[in-house]
Protein backbone atom coordinates (compact mmCIF):
# COMPACT_ATOMS: atom_id res chain seq x y z
CA UNK A 1 0.00 0.00 0.00
CA UNK A 2 1.41 3.37 -1.07
CA UNK A 3 0.12 6.92 -1.20
CA UNK A 4 -1.55 7.96 -4.43
CA UNK A 5 -0.53 11.11 -6.32
CA UNK A 6 -3.69 12.81 -4.98
CA UNK A 7 -2.84 11.85 -1.39
CA UNK A 8 0.71 13.16 -1.76
CA UNK A 9 -0.62 16.44 -3.16
CA UNK A 10 -3.00 16.70 -0.20
CA UNK A 11 -0.14 16.08 2.22
CA UNK A 12 2.02 18.76 0.61
CA UNK A 13 -0.76 21.35 0.44
CA UNK A 14 -2.40 20.76 3.81
CA UNK A 15 0.42 19.24 5.87
CA UNK A 16 -1.37 15.97 6.64
CA UNK A 17 -3.21 13.07 5.08
CA UNK A 18 -5.74 10.70 6.64
CA UNK A 19 -5.58 7.06 5.54
CA UNK A 20 -8.39 4.68 6.39
CA UNK A 21 -8.15 1.05 7.51
CA UNK A 22 -4.37 0.85 7.32
CA UNK A 23 -3.63 -1.57 10.16
CA UNK A 24 -4.74 -5.19 10.33
CA UNK A 25 -6.95 -6.36 13.18
CA UNK A 26 -4.31 -8.78 14.49
CA UNK A 27 -1.86 -5.91 15.03
CA UNK A 28 -4.52 -3.75 16.67
CA UNK A 29 -5.49 -6.57 19.03
CA UNK A 30 -1.86 -7.21 19.90
CA UNK A 31 -1.19 -3.53 20.68
CA UNK A 32 -4.34 -3.38 22.81
CA UNK A 33 -3.34 -6.47 24.77
CA UNK A 34 0.20 -5.18 25.32
CA UNK A 35 -0.85 -1.79 26.66
CA UNK A 36 -3.63 -3.04 28.94
CA UNK A 37 -1.25 -5.65 30.28
CA UNK A 38 1.30 -2.93 31.03
CA UNK A 39 -1.41 -0.86 32.74
CA UNK A 40 -2.61 -3.85 34.74
CA UNK A 41 -6.14 -3.08 33.70
CA UNK A 42 -8.67 -3.63 30.92
CA UNK A 43 -11.20 -1.73 28.86
CA UNK A 44 -14.03 -3.60 30.57
CA UNK A 45 -12.98 -2.68 34.14
CA UNK A 46 -12.99 1.12 34.40
CA UNK A 47 -12.67 0.88 38.18
CA UNK A 48 -9.08 -0.32 37.60
CA UNK A 49 -8.10 2.43 35.16
CA UNK A 50 -5.10 4.44 36.38
CA UNK A 51 -5.40 8.22 36.77
CA UNK A 52 -2.67 8.88 34.20
CA UNK A 53 -0.52 7.08 31.64
CA UNK A 54 2.81 7.44 33.45
CA UNK A 55 3.27 3.68 33.49
CA UNK A 56 3.57 3.66 29.69
CA UNK A 57 5.87 6.68 29.45
CA UNK A 58 8.75 5.69 27.15
CA UNK A 59 6.85 2.48 26.43
CA UNK A 60 8.80 -0.45 24.99
CA UNK A 61 6.83 -2.78 22.72
CA UNK A 62 7.08 -6.46 23.55
CA UNK A 63 8.34 -8.04 21.43
CA UNK A 64 10.32 -5.11 19.90
CA UNK A 65 9.44 -6.12 16.35
CA UNK A 66 5.77 -5.47 17.13
CA UNK A 67 6.40 -1.74 17.56
CA UNK A 68 3.94 0.60 15.89
CA UNK A 69 6.68 2.36 13.96
CA UNK A 70 7.95 -0.98 12.59
CA UNK A 71 4.60 -2.01 11.11
CA UNK A 72 5.08 -2.81 7.38
CA UNK A 73 2.22 -0.56 6.29
CA UNK A 74 3.58 2.49 8.13
CA UNK A 75 7.13 1.64 7.07
CA UNK A 76 6.07 1.67 3.42
CA UNK A 77 4.60 5.18 3.70
CA UNK A 78 7.69 6.48 5.50
CA UNK A 79 9.96 5.00 2.83
CA UNK A 80 7.85 6.53 0.08
CA UNK A 81 7.81 10.02 1.61
CA UNK A 82 11.46 10.04 2.61
CA UNK A 83 12.98 8.02 -0.17
CA UNK A 84 14.71 5.85 2.42
CA UNK A 85 16.19 8.86 4.25
CA UNK A 86 13.76 8.93 7.20
CA UNK A 87 14.57 7.00 10.35
CA UNK A 88 12.64 6.43 13.56
CA UNK A 89 13.15 9.10 16.17
CA UNK A 90 10.81 8.58 19.09
CA UNK A 91 7.20 8.11 20.10
CA UNK A 92 5.12 6.47 22.77
CA UNK A 93 1.46 5.56 23.28
CA UNK A 94 -0.61 8.33 24.84
CA UNK A 95 -3.93 7.89 26.61
CA UNK A 96 -6.60 10.53 27.17
CA UNK A 97 -8.71 9.22 30.03
CA UNK A 98 -12.37 10.26 30.20
CA UNK A 99 -13.12 13.61 31.87
CA UNK A 100 -16.91 13.73 31.48
CA UNK A 101 -17.34 16.55 34.02
CA UNK A 102 -15.17 19.00 32.07
CA UNK A 103 -16.48 21.56 29.59
CA UNK A 104 -15.33 20.76 26.09
CA UNK A 105 -14.01 23.35 23.66
CA UNK A 106 -11.95 22.90 20.53
CA UNK A 107 -8.30 23.77 21.29
CA UNK A 108 -7.49 27.33 20.19
CA UNK A 109 -3.75 27.07 20.40
CA UNK A 110 -1.17 24.38 19.79
CA UNK A 111 2.51 23.75 19.25
CA UNK A 112 4.97 22.06 16.92
CA UNK A 113 6.97 19.04 18.07
CA UNK A 114 10.71 18.81 18.54
CA UNK A 115 11.15 21.44 21.25
CA UNK A 116 10.26 19.68 24.48
CA UNK A 117 13.55 20.25 26.30
CA UNK A 118 15.81 18.96 23.52
CA UNK A 119 15.90 20.23 19.96
CA UNK A 120 14.93 17.34 17.71
CA UNK A 121 14.86 18.07 13.95
CA UNK A 122 11.80 16.04 12.99
CA UNK A 123 10.41 15.34 9.53
CA UNK A 124 7.22 13.30 9.83
CA UNK A 125 4.69 12.26 12.45
CA UNK A 126 2.25 9.34 12.48
CA UNK A 127 -0.78 8.87 14.73
CA UNK A 128 -3.25 5.97 14.96
CA UNK A 129 -5.88 4.91 17.50
CA UNK A 130 -6.49 1.53 19.13
CA UNK A 131 -10.22 2.24 19.49
CA UNK A 132 -12.63 4.40 17.52
CA UNK A 133 -12.49 8.09 18.47
CA UNK A 134 -15.61 10.21 18.09
CA UNK A 135 -15.93 14.02 18.31
CA UNK A 136 -15.07 15.29 21.80
CA UNK A 137 -13.34 11.99 22.47
CA UNK A 138 -9.82 13.32 23.07
CA UNK A 139 -8.80 13.46 19.42
CA UNK A 140 -5.42 14.60 18.16
CA UNK A 141 -6.23 18.09 16.87
CA UNK A 142 -4.40 19.84 14.04
CA UNK A 143 -4.57 23.02 11.99
CA UNK A 144 -4.58 22.26 8.24
CA UNK A 145 -2.04 24.23 6.16
CA UNK A 146 -0.20 25.50 9.25
CA UNK A 147 3.08 23.88 8.19
CA UNK A 148 3.42 26.72 5.68
CA UNK A 149 3.21 29.31 8.48
CA UNK A 150 5.94 27.56 10.46
CA UNK A 151 8.09 27.33 7.34
CA UNK A 152 7.69 31.08 6.69
CA UNK A 153 8.62 31.82 10.29
CA UNK A 154 11.86 29.85 10.13
CA UNK A 155 12.75 31.32 6.74
CA UNK A 156 12.51 34.77 8.36
CA UNK A 157 14.27 33.69 11.57
CA UNK A 158 16.52 30.76 10.63
CA UNK A 159 18.56 31.02 13.83
CA UNK A 160 15.41 30.18 15.80
CA UNK A 161 15.31 26.68 14.34
CA UNK A 162 17.24 25.48 17.39
CA UNK A 163 14.38 26.44 19.70
CA UNK A 164 15.78 29.80 20.78
CA UNK A 165 12.36 31.30 20.03
CA UNK A 166 11.32 29.88 23.39
CA UNK A 167 13.55 32.46 25.09
CA UNK A 168 11.86 35.45 23.44
CA UNK A 169 9.91 37.56 25.92
CA UNK A 170 6.20 37.24 25.23
CA UNK A 171 6.64 34.31 22.87
CA UNK A 172 3.53 32.29 22.03
CA UNK A 173 3.28 29.17 19.90
CA UNK A 174 0.68 30.98 17.81
CA UNK A 175 3.47 32.36 15.58
CA UNK A 176 3.42 28.95 13.90
CA UNK A 177 -0.19 29.20 12.77
CA UNK A 178 -2.11 31.77 10.72
CA UNK A 179 -5.46 31.16 12.44
CA UNK A 180 -4.99 29.49 15.85
CA UNK A 181 -8.11 30.97 17.44
CA UNK A 182 -10.40 29.40 14.85
CA UNK A 183 -9.67 26.08 16.53
CA UNK A 184 -8.11 22.98 15.09
CA UNK A 185 -9.57 19.97 13.31
CA UNK A 186 -10.21 16.79 15.31
CA UNK A 187 -8.71 13.60 13.95
CA UNK A 188 -11.80 11.47 14.53
CA UNK A 189 -11.19 8.00 13.21
CA UNK A 190 -11.76 4.28 13.42
CA UNK A 191 -9.27 1.96 15.03
CA UNK A 192 -6.65 1.19 12.40
CA UNK A 193 -6.89 4.52 10.56
CA UNK A 194 -3.69 6.55 10.22
CA UNK A 195 -2.85 10.26 10.23
CA UNK A 196 0.46 11.26 8.66
CA UNK A 197 1.53 14.81 9.48
CA UNK A 198 4.40 17.13 8.60
CA UNK A 199 6.62 18.00 11.56
CA UNK A 200 5.75 21.71 11.16
CA UNK A 201 2.01 21.04 11.47
CA UNK A 202 0.51 23.00 14.38
CA UNK A 203 -1.36 20.60 16.67
CA UNK A 204 -2.52 19.86 20.19
CA UNK A 205 -4.39 17.36 22.32
CA UNK A 206 -8.02 17.76 23.37
CA UNK A 207 -10.27 16.77 26.24
CA UNK A 208 -12.00 13.40 26.22
CA UNK A 209 -15.61 13.70 27.31
CA UNK A 210 -16.54 10.22 26.10
CA UNK A 211 -16.80 7.16 28.33
CA UNK A 212 -13.89 5.28 26.78
CA UNK A 213 -10.19 6.20 26.93
CA UNK A 214 -8.58 7.50 23.79
CA UNK A 215 -5.47 5.43 23.17
CA UNK A 216 -3.15 6.80 20.49
CA UNK A 217 0.01 5.30 19.05
CA UNK A 218 2.47 7.96 17.94
CA UNK A 219 5.72 7.75 16.00
CA UNK A 220 7.99 10.57 14.89
CA UNK A 221 10.60 10.20 12.18
CA UNK A 222 13.83 12.14 11.69
CA UNK A 223 16.15 12.50 8.71
CA UNK A 224 19.15 10.17 8.73
CA UNK A 225 21.41 13.27 8.73
CA UNK A 226 19.84 14.59 11.94
CA UNK A 227 23.23 14.86 13.69
CA UNK A 228 24.91 16.75 10.85
CA UNK A 229 25.29 20.44 11.82
CA UNK A 230 24.66 21.63 8.26
CA UNK A 231 21.39 19.72 8.06
CA UNK A 232 20.29 20.73 11.55
CA UNK A 233 20.63 24.44 10.74
CA UNK A 234 19.31 24.41 7.20
CA UNK A 235 15.97 26.07 6.46
CA UNK A 236 15.53 25.38 2.74
CA UNK A 237 13.42 27.64 0.54
CA UNK A 238 11.90 24.45 -0.80
CA UNK A 239 10.02 22.86 2.09
CA UNK A 240 10.37 19.48 0.38
CA UNK A 241 14.12 19.61 -0.29
CA UNK A 242 14.81 16.63 1.99
CA UNK A 243 11.76 14.64 0.98
CA UNK A 244 11.17 12.27 -1.95
CA UNK A 245 7.92 13.97 -2.99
Amino acid sequence: MLLSAEQIDHFKIHGYVVLRNVFDQASIDDWRDQIWRKLGSSLETPETWPEDDKSIHRYEYDPPESAFWRHPALHAFVEQLGGGAFIYGHGTPKIKWPQPDETWTIPQTGHIDGYGGQWLPLMLGATAYLYDVEPRGGAFTYWPNSHHAAHRYFLEYPSHLDGSFLDIEGFTWDVFCDNPKTGGTEFTAKAGDLLLWHAFLFHNGSLNLRSSPRTALIARFDHRDRDDPVFRHDVPEDLWKYWAI
